[in-house]
């Protein structure tokens, strides 16, 4: 179980926990992210009373688990931030999250996609802006979009084409994908 939990997206996690009560999923989450918590909290340690790990690591995940139950969440790791942030200030209240524009904007297009599965309309506008989307991004970008998504071509495989290894391939991809999700972002303000 604990396997199949670890390929699961934050959201996914998210809305397990929430939802199912999945403490496993809650912990899956949090060692995902257990990196950023700590790099986060390292220099603020040892300051001053109830600062040291044994108490504040405690704490913190304590507080965390709470604001996953109660809270919207559309990025995990700016959640973090915002909740490390907010017990460094020792605030007692666990004041809602608030995400960034870049996640309020990602989540609009995210509800797009979703809203285009049962609207043929939209999935007509949808098409027309990932066509005109895609027609800006550069030849290389463009190609690699094309082939893993709708041609099903693997990292390796693409790898292999352009003779690029395997994690430079995944990079790319990642890359062109946030170029593709940066451009229908401005599209819909046009």
């Amino acid at each position: 179980m604990l396997q199949q939990l670890t390929n699961l997206s934050d959201k996914e996690l998210i809305s397990r926990a929430r939802k199912l009560k999945d403490q496993e999923a809650e912990g899956v989450l949090m060692e995902r992210y257990s990196h950023l918590m700590v790099a986060v909290c390292l220099p603020h340690l040892n300051n001053g009373p109830a600062t040291a790990p044994e108490e504040v690591y405690p704490s913190l995940l304590q507080r965390l688990s709470n604001s996953l139950k109660t809270q919207s969440i559309p990025k995990a790791n700016e959640w973090i931030h915002y909740t490390i942030r907010a017990q460094q200030a020792q605030t007692d209240r666990n004041n809602p999250f608030f995400p960034s524009t870049a996640s309020r904007e990602l989540q609009q297009v995210e509800g797009r996609v979703e809203k285009a599965a049962t609207n043929m309309k939209e999935q007509q506008q949808l098409a027309a802006s990932f066509v005109r989307a895609l027609e800006k991004l550069p030849d290389e970008e463009k190609y690699f979009l094309k082939e893993f998504y709708v041609n099903n071509k693997s990292f390796a495989e693409l790898a292999e084409t352009r003779r690029y290894t395997v994690e430079k391939t995944r990079q790319l991809l990642q890359q062109a994908k946030q170029k593709m999700a940066s451009l229908l972002m401005n599209e819909t303000y046009e």
